[in-house]
């Protein structure tokens, strides 16, 4: 068992890796409650492999990640999942990202008997012909709910206007051809590559002894049997520095305009450490962009917007996205104003100081409850595929000098702007 010690936070998460592969990463903590996530190294942007037992690359329908995270749901025997968990004590749920399928479940008692239940219905497929068929019909309405969330769609077609190869902004449920076209064998085919626990992770956060959850865990598998896994062969894409499109513009359902401008970075760990460069561009934005800054102030005093300005800085592989978003009634005059500041950015040390504060209390408070600590530990596994030991101490050493001179890197002017105006008055 291997301690992974978070550097300057006085916490440890225990890693082990069973003899079937399978990862867990425990971090004991004396709360009353629990959270346990169960995850696969699959998502919706994996639709090109070579399956388990196989030889060639196959092209699996869009959608299919998540049409098996549904189908899990559904058990051969005994009860339904939901309601062995609810009589468990356990609230759980699951979601499809384009990178991950996770499974999860919380609550405060039954520690060990919701974890054995998270593990072994995620173990234990069962798809007939039937019960996919029946379930196309569900994922569909779905599809078209997503459809009727304006802000989603602007969402989406903000990264589908970034990217030229990778589809991030693709539909992770699928079209209602990919959908429709969706068969038992595919999902077996699917779910014996990616659901086998050598492509997979769980992560615990309990008042169980490390040792005790670790040992229950490997009990577990011992009785199950699963075929050895080579490395999986997926189609391998190479994004292009530019954007996909520089501008786009489409009508929704709201009431009033919303603005999108994005900016394009290719990340390059040889020139600096890629942690601290996402630390340093939050800290940029909020100094830029939040609402006391001086350009939302100005526009709000202009009544140039409707609110706030909204911004973010996102990791998508190799490649990170500044999103900024505003709603305004005058595209031109507010996207001149965004560049303007980009332009002419404040590096106020003054300022720096004090961000860098705020975000070392929001990684101390990271620690305080079971759900934010389980929120940490997902997005560290998301980002590398383990917990890291040094991105608190990271976050300490951040400085003003280098600071200035990594935002001195960076491109601002690889640019795609979206806009989302309201439908026609008839």
């Amino acid at each position: 068992m291997r301690k992974i010690n978070i550097q300057g936070m006085n916490e440890v998460v225990f890693h082990e890796q069973l003899e079937n592969g399978l990862n867990i990463f425990v971090l004991k903590k004396d709360y009353n409650t629990f959270s346990h996530y169960f995850i696969t190294n699959y998502g919706a942007l994996i639709d090109n492999f070579i399956p388990i037992n196989e030889d060639k690359m196959h092209k699996f329908p869009k959608g299919i990640a998540h049409f098996l995270e549904h189908k899990m749901f559904e058990q051969e025997n005994g009860p339904g999942v939901m309601e062995k968990f609810s009589s468990l004590g356990g609230s759980c749920n699951a979601f499809t990202n384009y990178d991950y399928t996770a499974y999860y479940v919380s609550g405060v008692e039954n520690v060990k008997e919701n974890l054995e239940f998270l593990i072994d219905y995620v173990q234990s497929p069962y798809f007939t012909d039937q019960n996919v068929e029946k379930e196309k019909e569900i994922i569909n309405q779905e599809r078209l709910m997503t459809l009727d969330n304006p802000y989603r769609t602007f969402k989406m077609r903000m990264l589908d206007n970034l990217f030229v190869n990778y589809e991030y902004g693709k539909s992770i449920v699928g079209t209602k051809k990919d959908i429709y076209s969706i068969t038992k064998e595919d999902l077996y085919r699917c779910y014996n590559t990616f659901y086998n626990p050598s492509n997979m992770a769980l992560i615990i956060v309990s008042n169980v002894d490390e040792e005790e959850i670790i040992d229950f865990v490997r009990e577990n598998q011992r009785k199950k049997k699963f075929p050895k896994q080579k490395d999986i062969v997926i189609e391998k894409k190479e994004e292009v520095e530019e954007v996909n499109k520089k501008y786009d513009t489409f009508k929704d359902n709201v009431t009033k305009p919303h603005i999108g401008y994005a900016i394009k970075f290719r990340l390059d760990d040889s020139k600096y450490d890629i942690d601290k460069m996402g630390a340093y561009i939050r800290i940029l934005l909020i100094s830029n962009f939040s609402k006391m800054s001086n350009l939302n102030l100005k526009l709000k005093k202009d009544k140039l917007i409707h609110g706030n300005i909204g911004f973010g800085v996102s990791k998508y592989n190799d490649y990170a996205i500044i999103n900024i978003t505003v709603s305004s009634d005058y595209e031109d005059k507010v996207i001149g104003e965004i560049k303007n500041n980009f332009d002419n950015l404040d590096l106020s040390e003054e300022l720096f100081d004090l961000i860098k504060k705020n975000l070392i209390s929001q990684f101390v408070y990271y620690f305080t409850t079971t759900s934010s600590i389980m929120g940490y530990l997902y997005d560290e596994y998301y980002e590398s595929k383990t917990i890291r030991e040094d991105v608190f101490i990271k976050h300490k050493e951040l400085n003003y000098n280098e600071y200035v001179k990594y935002i001195g890197m960076l491109n601002f002017n690889n640019v795609s702007i979206t806009v989302m105006n309201p439908l026609d008055k008839e």
